[in-house]
């Protein structure tokens, strides 16, 4: 599949027949296709080309669809297949899912700021109650926020189960991460405890509050201001909602506690919202699936050597955003770069497309100290921690460390042009947050001023294409923690973020790690000065 842009027409799996680009991700490409088999419209994610050598990012959409497809509810989206297809001598898996018409609640919010109080609570309670399913299978989403709730003619859908994770894992990957978004982490969550359903139901409080009032219930001006009020702040009292039954006040309220257990259930949280305004929870057993036992799991003691295949074995691809999801396994963990968005084409929304925004991740390489540790006050979370828009973002930067020895490491940042307008000459500014400094750049040259950064790409790849993306492999060394960067700058353009860390050597020099990246002697260019 050559250039994502030119596959309009192309069959994948002799079934399903890409229509329309619905809206890119971090790593994968959104379509609304056909299938021709049961003749109806679906929406399709693929692998974007250019990540199709990388095995982590291969195994991050197939995790996906195994999470969504456990599940059966009326209020999550549906998964229908998983296939992959061979293409330029590249594996490109790709997704089929349910393609519904409507809007986020975070585009809702944006556009009206505040709900009905009735349209607010039978969200919530739908909402509540697939998530309610979801934990009776043992899955917890890790990432309820109003960008991955839908809002369709059918009701409210819960989208993304990209980080989910199962029940009782720890809730902090091998790797040290933490993947979330940052207005909406539970304070356990920021101690890296095992996974609980009680961090969505926090994450549900906070939708209610939100949805409500029309704002949180702290204020915050970075990432770390953030992160503190969900350990110590207490939530401001609930404005008076005219009509609002004091139950739903109360529920909010306890929902947003500090301590897990004094929260309510996810399936009691469906059923005080739904009995408030008169509907029905839709808490049915008969909507759940089951379960299954699966290898490495700690119901068969047995070893795991990657999760099975999902769904028809199908022979082509296509993905959207970087993220990585739980995986049912004894081992196995979901990670994922938190930030979702769509762009969106004649009112289709595609459920399932991958977040964007994933802010204050570190890597702290060997012998890193408690993920609550890790977080640094760096830079200035973007506008709204995850609520605002995404749709209109003119630029796309994803950056992941790929190699970290506690004292160097290897990075890639992959910019993409998600605007309309051809971009000349070209550079990438960042900040590191903490004693970050480059000693080595492939495909471009550097200047550094402190912790200021300017990246410029080669001489022959100043010109970027709408669409068109430029990775550069970075090398440096830092003392303490390194600490990933949030913000980024294509030119004036303030982009849209994705950061991670991604497992690689943890030790070796500078130039040995540079090499292991590339695949080529690390023989660099001298920084800009």
């Amino acid at each position: 599949m050559g250039g994502v842009a030119n596959d309009c027409g192309q069959l994948l799996g002799d079934r399903y027949r890409l229509i329309q680009r619905l809206g890119t991700g971090g790593t994968s490409v959104v379509w609304r296709g056909y299938d021709e088999i049961l003749d109806r419209q679906v929406a399709i994610k693929v692998l974007a080309p250019q990540y199709a050598p990388d095995q982590v990012f291969r195994h991050r959409i197939r995790v996906e669809a195994q999470a969504a497809a456990r599940l059966c509810h009326p209020h999550i989206t549906n998964v229908y297949d998983y296939g992959e297809a061979v293409r330029d001598e590249a594996t490109l898996p790709y997704v089929v899912m349910e393609l519904v018409d409507g809007e986020s609640l975070a585009t809702r919010l944006r556009r009206k700021h505040i709900l009905s109080w009735r349209d607010a609570v039978v969200a919530c309670a739908e909402v509540a109650s697939a998530l309610a399913a979801a934990h009776a299978t043992g899955v917890v989403h890790r990432d309820v926020t109003p960008a991955n709730v839908m809002l369709t003619s059918t009701g409210a859908k819960v989208v993304d189960f990209g980080i989910s994770a199962l029940a009782g894992e720890s809730d902090v990957g091998p790797d040290g991460n933490l993947l979330g978004t940052p207005a909406y982490l539970a304070p356990e969550r920021l101690n890296g405890g095992q996974v609980s359903p009680a961090t969505d139901v926090y994450a549900v409080g906070l939708l209610l509050y939100r949805s409500l009032t029309g704002r949180l219930p702290w204020q915050a001006a970075s990432v770390t201001q953030m992160l503190r009020a969900h350990l110590h702040t207490v939530p401001d009292p609930m404005p008076p909602v005219a009509g609002l039954p004091a139950e739903v006040v109360d529920l909010t309220l306890r929902c947003l506690a500090k301590c897990p257990a004094d929260r309510p259930t996810s399936e009691e949280v469906a059923k005080t919202l739904a009995a408030s305004v008169g509907v029905a929870a839709g808490l049915s057993p008969s909507m759940v699936a089951p379960l299954p036992n699966r290898p490495g799991s700690d119901t068969d003691g047995g070893t795991d050597d990657g999760p099975p295949p999902v769904g028809v074995d199908v022979t082509c691809g296509l993905e959207v955003t970087g993220l990585d999801l739980p995986v049912a396994t004894g081992t196995g963990r979901r990670r994922r770069l938190r930030t979702s968005w769509v762009q969106r084409r004649a009112e289709a929304v595609v459920i399932g497309v991958g977040l964007m925004l994933l802010s204050a991740l570190v890597w702290a390489g060997a012998g890193a100290t408690p993920a609550t540790d890790r977080f640094r006050e760096a830079v200035a979370a973007p506008p709204d921690f995850g609520l605002a828009a995404q749709s209109s973002v003119p630029c796309r930067v994803e950056y992941t460390v790929r190699g970290d020895s506690g004292r160097e490491f290897v990075a890639a940042a992959t910019v993409t042009n998600t605007g309309s307008a051809e971009l000349t000459d070209w550079s990438l500014r960042f900040a590191f947050p903490g004693t970050q400094r480059l000693t080595a750049v492939r495909g471009g040259q550097w200047e550094q001023q402190g912790g200021d950064v300017r990246l410029r790409p080669a001489a022959d790849a100043t010109t970027l294409a709408p669409g068109a993306t430029a990775q550069l492999q970075l090398a440096g060394d830092y003392d303490g923690v390194n600490t990933l960067p949030l913000e980024f700058h294509l030119d004036e353009l303030i982009c849209g973020v994705s950061v991670a860390a991604v497992p690689g050597q943890a030790a070796g020099a500078t130039t040995e790690l540079l090499e292991t990246a590339t695949g080529q002697p690390a023989t660099d260019p001298s920084p800009v000065r």
